[in-house]
């Protein structure tokens, strides 16, 4: 049995917990806390960059291992639709059905639901939301989690780690988030550009129903509010800022944004802030050290997260 020390646990970290083969006692430490991204992450698996119209990087063998890894029970019941607002807009999405990677998942076009300013919907195929926060909880209750920071990993000789000078491990695995204290103290420099995003919480005074895309996604939620959001913002300079507090002017920017698409009075209820682990580059982090053979990393995943995440996993698994 190898002993294997997981630091973290947002979307990268259960879903190594969720992939982990046959012969590994997996111990994770995880101090839950408001620097989770994960813990407000809207969940969504989408395979299109909408606003480009262009295919995310390894879609399809990334949503093929999230359906796999993903229980079924946790899934939205619907897809992701785009709002398309013109005639023209309409002509580009059906003529790009038949582009040889978009094809697969630009799927019919039907009708605008109540609440809705456009002259149709475009179905992207494949797309689904994931409920993060019960995805976490069930993979959660199936290890053993320690409640701990994790304040000094060393190194031994024969290549296990001891962590806070107490516990032995066969390896470890840095699954920290945006955060990334060891993952950038054991491989330096990772290139990350921390972006921070705000959300909404609103009530329609008429309800589309569905998952849309415009500017933005209008998401909704089981009590019968949707989610609005988010905005994309710079300014995180490294691991150790918490989520800034919820700006006026990104509300404004929100609501004034969703105005010239949604048909209804957007009422705000409540609104998030988190901190997106993204990397320059836009490709996640993941893999073993070159001098270090038993300790590994998967960080970097971006708002893609609920997508890659699990084919990462799967992939950092197979290369120990």
């Amino acid at each position: 049995m190898e002993r294997v020390a997981l630091v973290g646990f947002g979307i990268a970290g259960a879903s190594l917990a969720a992939t982990a083969p046959e012969g590994i006692e997996l111990v994770v430490y995880d101090v839950a806390g408001p620097r989770c991204s994960s813990r407000v992450a809207t969940g969504l698996v989408n395979p299109i960059v909408l606003k480009r119209r262009r295919v995310v990087w390894r879609a399809v063998e990334a949503l093929k291992v999230a359906l796999r890894t993903y229980p079924s029970e946790l899934h939205s019941s619907g897809p992701i639709y785009e709002v398309l607002q013109t005639v023209q807009e309409l002509n580009d999405w059906q003529a790009l059905s038949d582009h040889p990677a978009l094809g697969e998942f630009l799927g019919e076009v039907t009708p605008v639901p109540q609440g809705i300013h456009g002259v149709g919907l475009g179905k992207v195929r494949g797309s689904f939301r994931l409920n993060v926060i019960g995805f976490i909880e069930h993979t959660r209750a199936q290890v053993e989690v320690w409640n701990e920071q994790v304040n000094e990993i060393e190194a031994n000789a024969g290549g296990s780690w001891t962590i806070n000078g107490q516990e032995r491990f066969d390896r470890v695995i840095l699954a920290e988030g945006y955060q990334a204290r060891w993952a950038e103290h054991f491989w330096g420099p990772l290139g990350f550009a921390r972006t921070w995003g705000q959300g909404l919480h609103v009530h329609l005074t008429a309800e589309p129903g569905v998952m849309l895309h415009r500017s933005h996604f209008l998401i909704p939620e089981p009590n019968g509010s949707y989610q609005l959001g988010a905005s994309f913002g710079w300014g995180i300079d490294h691991g150790d800022q918490d989520p800034p507090r919820a700006l006026v002017d990104q509300t404004e920017e929100l609501l004034n944004s969703a105005r010239d698409w949604v048909n209804a009075r957007i009422e705000v209820q409540g609104q998030w802030t988190g901190i997106r682990p993204n990397t320059q580059d836009r490709r996640p982090r993941w893999g073993w050290h070159p001098e270090h053979a038993t300790l590994g990393m998967l960080n970097g995943l971006g708002s893609r997260g609920t997508l890659h995440a699990p084919l990462l996993a799967q992939e950092l698994w197979a290369a120990r």
